[in-house]
């Protein structure tokens, strides 16, 4: 059996510190849902034109290579940009995705949760964004402040800053 010695409670407590320091990294300083927001101008300037600029993190890398692929046929848009621009987007959500490398432990999970052979388009359309908003009746979606799942700044107070925390939503009335 092991005695609380120096050298134990030392061990100890440097893995209760490098936990805490990882956990920090991963989900924010509270544990919470914060991505990086979109820090890319290109990315920021021509998403944001029409709609949220969403965090790279949200979808697999797969699926932002799909998208700007078919920024012809963009949700019955057409959003088509320079082969620069696009391109420059392009490397800019791959590497930033939920399944990039440098990834954190909630984009992780959210890449986790979305099959290999797969390439959502929506984030609305993960696991991940069921299992989050699985208490959010239906009725609650058609709201006029609200009008869409992919509207997350309507409840989602800080989402254009990449955070997502429970404490910072404020769902409409209308």
């Amino acid at each position: 059996m092991m005695g609380i010695n120096a050298r134990n409670l030392t061990l100890l407590l440097a893995t209760i510190f490098g936990s805490s320091l990882l956990l920090t990294a991963s989900w924010g300083s509270s544990g919470d849902a914060v991505f990086p927001p979109v820090t890319h101008g290109p990315t920021k300037e021509e998403c944001s034109a029409c709609h949220m600029a969403y965090p790279a993190g949200l979808l697999p890398a797969r699926s932002w290579k799909k998208m700007m692929g078919e920024l012809d046929r963009h949700f019955g848009e057409d959003a088509s940009l320079t082969r620069e621009v696009a391109s420059g987007i392009e490397v800019y959500l791959t590497q930033n995705a939920a399944d990039s490398p440098h990834a954190t432990m909630m984009m992780s999970r959210i890449a986790s949760g979305i099959p290999g052979n797969s390439a959502p388009q929506r984030f609305t359309e993960t696991r991940y964004f069921g299992y989050l908003h699985d208490e959010v009746p239906t009725y609650v979606w058609k709201r006029k402040g609200i009008a869409s799942k992919a509207n997350c700044v309507a409840c989602h107070t800080k989402a254009e800053a990449g955070s997502f925390i429970e404490r910072e939503i404020k769902i409409p009335k209308q």
